[in-house]
């Protein structure tokens, strides 16, 4: 008797953290580079001023329980890409930029809009 009580409780507090997980899921955008008021490339001592460089972004996106789809680009530019996915994707890409302020977007449409905006600087 006392070790089903101890299965039965162990499977209660499971149970427990996978509902809490899911529950923390939440769909939309999450841009992880560059990082928002960041000077790249990152060195030591810094770039000073640059006519440009290659620039590496990567984000995500969740629209649970359906289809989804993306785009991204940078400043004010038309989408440098777009895609087609169901449920979650990741991207990382390369791209080269002329020194100065920038902001790299992520649009993506879950149903609704939802938008990731970043703001970085090629060079000091």
């Amino acid at each position: 008797m006392r070790n089903l009580y101890g299965i039965l409780v162990v499977a209660a507090v499971l149970g427990l953290a996978g509902a809490a997980q899911a529950a923390g899921q939440v769909d939309g955008v999450n841009i992880v580079y560059p990082i928002e008021g960041a000077a790249y490339p990152i060195t030591d001592p810094g770039p000073g001023g640059l006519k440009s460089a290659y620039f590496a972004s990567s984000f995500s996106v969740k629209c649970r329980g359906g289809p989804g789809t993306v785009e991204w680009g940078f400043n004010a530019s038309a989408a440098l890409g777009s895609a087609r996915f169901y449920d979650q994707t990741s991207m990382q890409f390369v791209h080269k930029l002329p020194g100065g302020a920038h902001y790299f977007w992520v649009r993506s449409n879950c149903g609704q809009i939802r938008e990731g905006t970043v703001k970085f600087r090629i060079g000091s």
